[in-house]
């Protein structure tokens, strides 16, 4: 049996709910799934209960989305992050400003004859906390788009002509929100960070970028990834020894919006070991 720590439900852009996430993992042999929406901790408790019912372990977990001030984007995974925290009263507020920002591109794709329903999207979010990828289902689903990765170079992505302003956190704060929160940082998918593609990985330059995060206090690093290359692999590998960080890995399974990653699947072809999770609740914030 293996671990997955690195999983996404219909809390923010996943197409399972919690509890069908966890049935998931036990029927793929899984002894621990870690549920890492996007900037809400809002799948974690039916997780947990399902989790009871099924025998699985649940690591309570959160991807935040970071930029720093050069404007560069990075995603932060915490770990057994606590739901009474500052960490989560502050994702509150981020929520509050995206959804601020929903409206603002459903008027810009009005006004580029791209119109969406907001109820749909509500429906597609399936009670979640409304992104991106949502907004792109819909302008699939409308006949605005051929496909999702379409809809996104057309109209949502960065600089396209739908796309709004994201309030973020940066690096210092999103490490400093998960360490009060008694949880652990580690940097997802390094070598791709969400402006990143395959083969983008400039590692000298990462390296420098790795050392920064050190110094605010990163935790560890994502060294098991479903989208690896070899190369990426080892670099990942390789900072997480010379640097004493510790390594995780996960899927970043979301289910039907990413139909090639499976659960419990990194790029070894296989789930993540289990004494990676016993050095990660080593390192908790208790």
């Amino acid at each position: 049996m293996g671990i997955d720590l690195h999983a996404h439900t219909t809390a923010s852009d996943g197409s399972l709910t919690p509890t069908e996430l966890v049935q998931l993992a036990k029927n793929e042999g899984l002894s621990a799934v870690g549920i890492t929406d996007h900037d809400t901790l809002g799948g974690h408790a039916e997780a947990l209960a399902a989790g009871e019912e099924f025998g699985v372990e649940i690591v309570p977990g959160i991807e935040l989305s970071v930029q720093n001030g050069s404007g560069e984007k990075f995603h932060l995974l915490g770990y057994y992050v606590a739901p009474d925290s500052d960490l989560a009263r502050e994702l509150e507020t981020l929520q509050r400003e995206r959804s601020a920002r929903n409206a603002v591109i459903s008027e810009k794709l009005r006004a580029l004859g791209a119109p969406i329903s907001m109820e749909r999207v509500r429906e597609i979010a399936r009670g979640g906390v409304i992104g991106r990828p949502h907004l792109a289902l819909a302008l699939v689903e409308a006949g605005h788009a051929a496909d999702v990765q379409d809809a996104f170079n057309r109209f949502l992505a960065d600089g396209a002509g739908a796309n709004a302003p994201k309030q973020v956190l940066t690096p210092e704060r999103a490490v400093e929100l998960i360490h009060a929160a008694g949880g652990v940082a580690i940097w997802a998918h390094p070598t791709r960070p969400p402006s990143k593609r395959a083969g983008d990985a400039n590692f000298v330059e990462l390296e420098r970028q790795l050392q920064g995060w050190i110094e605010i206090g990163l935790d560890g690093l994502e060294i098991y990834y479903s989208q690896y290359t070899e190369n990426e692999a080892n670099w990942t590998a390789q900072m997480a020894r010379k640097y004493a960080l510790l390594g995780t890995g996960g899927s970043d399974f979301h289910g039907a919006s990413k139909p090639d990653i499976q659960l419990g699947k990194t790029h070894t072809g296989n789930a993540v070991s289990n004494e990676i999770l016993d050095a990660l609740k080593v390192r908790r914030r208790v």
